[in-house]
């Protein structure tokens, strides 16, 4: 009697980091909730960190290389070691997108047949990079025969007037959803003040979050004495941010925090959630102050649609502090339950169940992109 046994289907996933929150979050929540019999992830990233017990755990490989900006050759070499690899990958998706030109272009010369790019920001960071964003734009889209974006802004920043999938950057609600407990608790684990109103920021320490702007917040003179700002994350100007609160003399208003599984603790022990950034795509971090309830000042440069529509979310302008100042010296007291949270996250196409059934009809549709 012959048994017939399934091949799963292996997607090479390529994102930045090995680190909690961001894309890396996105691409876990997906990990963890897809079938392990029907599709393996394996990872290729640029810095080791905290996820790979869990990836291994999971049984996924995990490759780290180097940029091709830091050492070309070694890139390229291993990139051919990996795509040549017996077991060959059914899909590649690649999340930090345009600068992976060559990885897909190695995927397409090496017949994988399923090559995804992700566009997950609307912006540039490095401004040295302007002058090249056509070629490398051009390069990825030709690449890759998927085109996804993490929301509408995101899309057109990479694709053009070209058509693309919008896929959204779901969370497992319920790991969000506000409870009444007392979170003195929490508190004392992370060192927090009891007595004061907590403003959680989370977020890599770089340009284009603006934690400079938090920094503008806390010197203002009628900022309410009782907001402390907690910032959670790591990045290349976390040192600086932490000179720059000793020069100012404003330690009293911050505490900062290493990157940490546990932000949904944290959320719960917070009056409100802030994000200045000077541009981003659909936030998770964003998503998930939502999923607790809390009142979210933002700036005006984030994707309209990061908004769930629960009336917690403010957009203000990052060249004046003081609707931000007005809003943080009157922080509301919300009343939503878990079911309307709930709700209105499956109504937007937030949820992790309806964003699965997107991405298992791209990695099951081989033979359909066998062509491209």
């Amino acid at each position: 009697m012959h048994i017939y046994v399934m091949k799963k289907i292996r997607i090479l996933q390529v994102i930045p980091v090995l680190t909690l929150g961001g894309i890396s979050s996105v691409v876990m929540n997906w990990y963890r909730h897809l079938d392990d019999s029907k599709y393996q992830f394996d990872f290729i990233s640029f810095n080791d960190g905290p996820l790979r017990a869990e990836i291994t755990a999971l049984g996924g490989n995990i490759f780290i290389i180097p940029t091709i900006k830091q050492k070309p050759f070694q890139h390229l070499k291993a990139l051919n070691e990996i795509l040549s690899n017996q077991n060959k990958y059914d899909v590649v998706h690649v999340h930090n997108s345009f600068k992976n030109g060559v990885l897909l272009g190695l995927a397409k010369q090496k017949g994988i047949k399923v090559r995804v790019c992700h566009s997950h920001t609307s912006g540039v960071e490095n401004k040295f990079l302007l002058p090249f964003m056509s070629l490398f734009k051009a390069i990825v889209t030709r690449a890759s025969n998927v085109h996804l974006a993490c929301g509408k802004e995101a899309g057109e920043f990479l694709y053009g007037n070209k058509s693309f999938t919008v896929i959204n950057n779901a969370i497992s609600v319920q790991r969000y959803l506000a409870d009444k407990q007392d979170t003195n608790n929490i508190k004392t684990q992370f060192s927090l003040p009891k007595n004061k109103q907590l403003v959680l920021h989370v977020g890599r320490f770089s340009i284009v979050k603006n934690h400079q702007f938090l920094l503008e917040l806390a010197k203002d003179k009628t900022l309410n004495p009782a907001i402390h700002f907690v910032c959670v994350g790591e990045g290349p100007l976390k040192a600086d941010f932490a000179e720059a609160i000793q020069q100012e003399a404003v330690q009293a208003r911050f505490t900062l925090l290493t990157a940490t599984p546990d932000i949904p603790l944290l959320l719960k022990s917070a009056d409100a959630f802030i994000m200045p950034s000077l541009f981003e795509g659909i936030s998770v971090a964003l998503l998930e102050a939502q999923a607790a309830a809390l009142p979210c000042l933002i700036s005006n440069t984030i994707a309209k649609a990061s908004d769930m529509g629960l009336a917690l979310v403010t957009f203000n302008p990052l060249d004046d502090l003081s609707p931000w100042l007005m809003q943080l010296n009157n922080l509301p007291l919300v009343e939503l339950t878990a079911d309307k949270v709930t709700e209105a996250f499956l109504e937007k196409g937030f949820s992790t169940e309806s964003v699965l059934a997107q991405l298992t009809n791209i990695y099951s549709s081989r033979d359909k992109y066998a062509r491209n």
